[in-house]
């Protein structure tokens, strides 16, 4: 009876200490979430414009020389529910907050919000064309092919919306069933030859039918972790990090695995790729180039750049120059051959959102609220504009 009742006492003892680790992380959350504007949101260009989100809930149209605004558009502000919203407008995971890059197909901006709302926008002067609701929030981007607009939610759940639609109601795509998954959908999907390919916090990469929601591999290929990042289909494979620390190749066919690439923490951020090489970002600070056909490092960039931090962001290539942010601000361009730092700056703000940019130059979207562009040759700052106050 002493060995069960000191047993006992020590399972209480481990469960009141698991519950003041839990309510100390919640607090965390709940305290980093109602910090204001994160700067999450990319942003993308199209026919002379940029056009970038910010966590303040609205969409500017700039001119991508001078970051002069054309217009402005805003997300509706609405309670988003969970623990992790913090009322209408306010907070990292506000309930119109922006997260993923707003996209330009036939003369319409797409843009989805964290309130669970898809809208479609007017190029020209951001009159909203048509809204639809789902039912999760929305925290990845979207993807349009072939007049469909594929998101994920945070329900677990990948749809399909029609993009051609009459009056303000958007509706869902007609014979494509939601494709459910077992967890949160935070990657963007993306389509490649009639398929989406999309991953899941379930752990689990899925390529579904971009007509009906069919499977088209038996069974979804599963990794050791969430995955929160955007696949990448080039020649028949498909390339895609994991939380468990592992960059895969996968056949896009079958699902087979070509190769594993480890490192020593999550793959977060979306992949870049030149000339059969791959550049990858992780959390253990470093970005690494690796040979797409291999999946070992590339010969002429044989070791890993640290940036000293972790990196969460989406590289972009801009000309001849990867550039690279890590968390803490710091940007780099990196030569694409050699990996050798050509420059680098420090914003003093952090930086979560993916790099884009383009004609020589890199636009990084911060969490103090600014967007800044730089000359990707040189590193000297262009310009920068106040997306949120």
């Amino acid at each position: 009876m002493a060995k069960n009742g000191s047993g006992m006492r020590g399972f209480k003892g481990f469960e009141f200490k698991k519950a003041i680790i839990v309510a100390a992380v919640l607090a965390m959350l709940l305290t980093c979430s109602c910090m204001g504007a994160r700067g999450w949101p990319s942003g993308t260009l199209d026919g002379g414009r940029m056009y970038v989100g910010s966590m303040g809930s609205t969409i500017a149209a700039l001119n991508p020389e001078s970051g002069v605004r054309i217009w402005e558009w805003e997300a509706e502000q609405e309670a988003a529910g969970g623990f992790l919203s913090c009322g209408a407008g306010a907070g990292q995971f506000s309930a119109g907050g922006i997260y993923g890059a707003p996209l330009v197909v036939d003369g319409v901006v797409y843009v989805g919000a964290y309130n669970g709302k898809v809208y479609a926008l007017d190029v020209e002067d951001g009159d909203e064309i048509w809204s639809y609701e789902l039912d999760g929030t929305i925290v990845g981007g979207i993807t349009v092919a072939d007049g469909t607009l594929y998101v994920g939610t945070s329900d677990g759940y990948l749809y399909a919306l029609e993009t051609e639609v009459e009056g303000m109601e958007g509706r869902l795509k007609e014979g494509f069933a939601p494709v459910e998954t077992g967890d949160k959908v935070w990657a963007q999907p993306v389509v490649h030859d009639g398929t989406v390919y999309f991953g899941s916090l379930d752990h689990k990469l899925y390529a579904v039918d971009g007509a009906t929601g069919e499977p088209i591999w038996n069974e979804p290929f599963e990794t050791g972790g969430g995955i929160a990042s955007t696949p990448m289909v080039v020649n028949g494979v498909v390339y895609v990090g994991s939380f468990d620390s592992r960059f895969y190749a996968l056949d896009a066919a079958t699902k087979e695995e070509k190769w594993v690439f480890a490192a020593e923490n999550w793959f977060w951020s979306n992949p870049a790729y030149r000339d059969g090489i791959i550049y990858a970002c992780s959390l253990d600070n470093k970005v690494y180039a690796i040979d797409a056909s291999t999946g070992e490092l590339a010969s002429s960039w044989p070791e890993p750049f640290d940036t000293g931090a972790e990196i969460k962001s989406s590289p972009v290539i801009v000309d001849d120059v990867l550039v690279v942010a890590s968390e803490v601000g710091k940007v780099y361009g990196l030569d694409i051959q050699t990996g050798s730092e050509n420059w680098n700056v420090d914003l003093e703000a952090r930086v979560g959102s993916d790099l884009f940019g383009s004609d020589g130059l890199c636009h990084v979207n911060a969490q103090d609220g600014w967007l800044y562009t730089f000359n990707a040759s040189t590193g000297r700052q262009e310009w920068k504009v106040k997306l949120v106050d």
